[in-house]
């Protein structure tokens, strides 16, 4: 069932516990649909269009503290509290400010192809170069280099199509105000490691968007850690390899019923 508040869409199917999805960058909530289908036969799956994406696009993608505030006024408002908070990539960055200002409401979270730790000195100089480019031509060359970056190439065929369908729906002011929150988040990596809740970090064999060593090490750092690698998948594992990321978050969920 779709529903809105402040302008922002999300839709909620399912009974039984709380679960909440938060996308990525360039994405809306249909990134979640082949998990959420089967997840919701045993869960609430809430997934949120965040603002300037998806079907709430007309609005601006502030601070990700701003953001932030806004995914706890609807978890609130479906009387999810003590959910289990996902966020794809972008959608972590999230999750790990979530922690930061709201982690006592959360039963646990998790970091899919993403992490808790801020911008690195060139990562943000690539932001700024890949905002100024935005400001001067559009994204109409942005997208298909965007989009390579995210699949395996032996995935790539079969999803160009419907991840270009979605990608390219993003205003360029919404690519322009993500990278800036982005650049300019906080490191939350203490927030996370001291947190007392069950975390996990999913990863991608062939994902090149972090260090090799940053999710292990963001992993031995939590209280309470699954840490999963799936084989021949990059940064978008549940549209590359569905039934993998799908077992691996039901695995998570098994263990936070047993330790949380």
């Amino acid at each position: 069932m779709e529903q809105s508040l402040n302008n922002i869409y999300y839709t909620k199917v399912g009974q039984g516990p709380h679960l909440c999805f938060l996308h990525g960058f360039c994405e809306d909530q249909r990134i979640w649909k082949l998990l959420i289908d089967e997840l919701s036969k045993n869960y609430t799956c809430i997934a949120i269009d965040l603002p300037g994406f998806g079907k709430s696009n007309a609005l601006r993608f502030k601070s990700l503290p701003e953001v932030a505030q806004a995914v706890s006024e609807i978890i609130r408002q479906e009387n999810a509290l003590n959910c289990v908070l996902f966020g794809h990539s972008m959608g972590g960055y999230l999750v790990a400010e979530y922690i930061h200002q709201f982690g006592s409401e959360l039963r646990a979270a998790a970091f899919v192809h993403s992490t808790a730790l801020a911008d690195s000195e060139l990562k943000k100089e690539k932001r700024a170069k890949t905002i100024d480019f935005i400001s001067k031509n559009g994204s109409k060359a942005f997208f298909p280099i965007f989009i390579t970056e995210l699949v395996a190439a032996r995935h790539l065929a079969r999803l160009e199509s419907d991840l270009a369908a979605m990608i390219t729906n993003t205003p360029n002011q919404s690519i322009i105000d993500g990278h800036t929150a982005m650049m300019s988040r906080e490191d939350r990596m203490e927030t996370v490691s001291t947190w007392e809740q069950p975390v996990l970090y999913l990863k991608g064999e062939k994902d090149n968007h972090y260090g090799i060593f940053d999710t292990p090490y963001e992993a031995a750092s939590c209280n309470l850690a699954q840490i999963s690698e799936i084989k021949e998948v990059a940064h978008l594992s549940m549209l590359e390899d569905s039934s993998a990321c799908l077992k691996v978050i039901q695995e998570f969920l098994n263990f936070v019923a047993v330790v949380a």
